[in-house]
């Protein structure tokens, strides 16, 4: 950090130096490490989401007529809220860095349908890592989001699901990141305090 911010942070909020420099650590150590493996997050989340919203209702609609038939005391209302504020997921998808194999990356569809195992070679440089599970997603998306129609299967939907993705991605880095960056560490530091100073929250 800065020592300009960190003399702001000690001055405006008044935190100690210590205190800098264990949140400053524990982000670099801990946190930044796991987001770099999370690759194409936002796209991960989102497919689990909408998948999700269709197995919750598919769910609830079967849970209602298994309850009205056969067990009246079941509390289904409970259970819809429950389901209904994301406490119970029914769908996950887990990416996880394997060792060199066969396939550079591979997609496990796990029984039941709860989720799906995406597997990727963790040797491989970071950007070919998101063609893969851009390209893995694809299969999921073909799997459970077009299921009702012919965009079903293969690896020429796989990839073109894998490319409008990236591309979008690239397109957002591109051009619509801008209004994020700042030339200048103090410039950061400024917009957080003005916006989120406790005076004025």
């Amino acid at each position: 950090m800065d020592n300009a911010v960190a003399e702001k942070f000690s001055s405006d909020f008044g935190l100690t130096q210590a205190q800098i420099n264990e949140y400053e650590t524990y982000f670099n150590r801990t946190l930044l490490p796991a987001i770099t493996r999370h690759y194409l997050s936002h796209l991960v989340t989102t497919i689990e989401e909408i998948i999700n919203e269709k197995e919750k209702q598919e769910f609830l609609e079967f849970i209602k007529t298994a309850n009205d038939r056969e067990n009246a005391g079941f509390d289904y209302v409970k259970l819809e809220k429950t389901i209904n504020r994301k406490i119970l997921r029914l769908f996950s998808i887990i990416l996880a860095p394997v060792d060199s194999g066969k396939l550079k990356a591979r997609t496990y569809f796990l029984k039941e349908g709860y989720g799906v195992l995406i597997t990727y070679w963790k040797e491989l440089p970071a950007e070919q890592i998101r063609f893969l599970i851009a390209h893995e997603l694809g299969h999921v998306a073909n799997k459970y989001l077009f299921r009702k129609t012919d965009l079903t299967s293969g690896d020429g939907l796989a990839s073109l699901f894998g490319y409008i993705a990236l591309q979008n991605r690239s397109h957002f880095y591109k051009h619509e990141t801008k209004p994020f960056i700042r030339d200048f560490d103090l410039q950061i530091y400024d917009d957080i305090a003005n916006i989120c100073h406790r005076k004025d929250m």
